[in-house]
């Protein structure tokens, strides 16, 4: 029985020495990770991060960072997966909620760069290239909102409400031209 109870202690101390070893190695590849991230290295910093993932795929830092690093590299679908495991593993940490924001106004604004023809002039959008555009538009300022309300005292408070009255002016824009080319095709 003795015999049996000590197999079992040092079983225990075996799987808790190996989880702690785990979280520091998770806690030092992040932190390695924000060193690329601060460096404009976001590639290297993805590797750092996805390699602590293998260990701890529960470490909503690191989802954080990926986010962070995805956006830097434009791949806002990927920001956003990783921001939205970062609500599902930490709900309470709203900067997650900013980084999807920002993804999300940055697919907008791409949308709009369509607009421009190389010699700077200015095109039309399809109808459904404004309407797309409205829509992500309206979930950035939903975001942006909600992050504003959950995160007491934001810092940037100010440059979001210049962002947020910037992409409501023109989804009123663009809402005109869409009223006005459906009106236009009912008169014809």
């Amino acid at each position: 029985m003795k015999k049996t109870l000590l197999l079992l202690a040092l079983l225990l101390i075996a799987v808790m020495t190996t989880a702690c070893i785990n979280n520091f190695a998770v806690e030092e590849l992040n932190n390695k990770a924000v060193k690329y991230l601060d460096s404009g290295d976001s590639e290297t910093a993805i590797c750092r991060l996805k390699s602590s993932l293998d260990l701890n795929e529960e470490f909503y830092q690191t989802h954080y960072n990926l986010a962070i690093a995805y956006n830097s590299l434009e791949n806002y679908e990927g920001a956003i997966k990783e921001a939205n495991r970062v609500i599902e593993l930490k709900p309470d940490f709203h900067d997650a909620i900013y980084v999807m924001a920002v993804a999300k106004n940055e697919i907008a604004t791409k949308i709009l760069d369509k607009q421009l023809n190389e010699d700077g002039s200015k095109k039309e959008l399809t109808k459904e290239e404004m309407t797309d555009f409205n829509n992500i538009a309206s979930e950035a300022i939903e975001l942006y909102n909600e992050y504003i309300v959950k995160k007491v005292s934001a810092p940037d408070e100010k440059q979001i409400n210049d962002r947020i009255a910037e992409l409501n002016e023109i989804i009123k824009e663009h809402t005109f031209k869409l009223g006005k080319t459906q009106t236009d095709s009912v008169t014809e």
